[in-house]
């Protein structure tokens, strides 16, 4: 793994929101909430970094929809204080990321939190209403332009490393790591205290 630059919380804000805006299960919540205080999809599918206001409002946004200021839910824990950074994975530390401490990562990886266990058990037929085939577009995509980065959180020690968002993402890469380039950026937390997140 390679820290590449600092970058700021309100880059990793609005690339958590931009994904989560076509993701199948918090898209339509996202998007009643843009619709309840009549804001336009642009300001998540192309995001102003140097709008102070637009900045603050996906800050609200974010905490209204996964409840991140108030750090429950998915961020149950997750420090304060966290220095983030665009980093460079290789391939192989990007399949040896960890799935959240969530039931069904737990599930489809028989407690491994590993992305080649659960490819494995998908290509094996053990996850049920999942399949390899409908991962294959998504694998493409992971590094197609203007594909928004994956972001991951860990120490200071750079291990583990646990993904706070593209899970389904990364489980396609595993699928189809012929597909995925020798090198990929992500968004990186560090923080001394992440071990105390509920999800690490």
């Amino acid at each position: 793994m390679r820290i590449l630059q600092p970058v700021d919380e309100d880059e990793v804000i609005a690339a958590f929101l931009r994904t989560e805006l076509d993701s199948e299960r918090y898209g339509p919540k996202l998007r009643g909430l843009l619709d309840r205080y009549g804001r336009d999809e642009s300001v998540l599918r192309q995001p102003s970094l140097a709008s102070t206001d637009d900045n603050a409002y996906r800050r609200a946004l974010l905490d209204e929809h996964r409840a991140y200021e108030r750090r429950e839910g998915l961020f149950d824990g997750f420090p304060e204080r966290v220095e983030w950074h665009r980093a460079s994975l290789t391939r192989n530390e990007l399949l040896e990321l960890r799935y959240i401490n969530w039931d069904w990562w737990l599930r489809i990886t028989a407690g491994s939190r590993g992305p080649l266990d659960a490819a494995a058990r998908i290509r094996a037929g053990q996850v049920a209403g999942v399949t390899a085939a409908e991962h294959e577009p998504i694998a493409r995509a992971l590094a197609g332009p203007g594909a928004p980065e994956l972001i991951a959180a860990t120490t200071p020690a750079l291990s583990p490393v646990v993904l706070v968002e593209g899970h389904v993402r990364v489980s396609a890469a595993a699928l189809f790591p012929e597909l995925v380039p020798e090198e990929l950026e992500i968004l990186l937390g560090v923080s001394p205290e992440m071990s105390r997140w509920s999800e690490f």
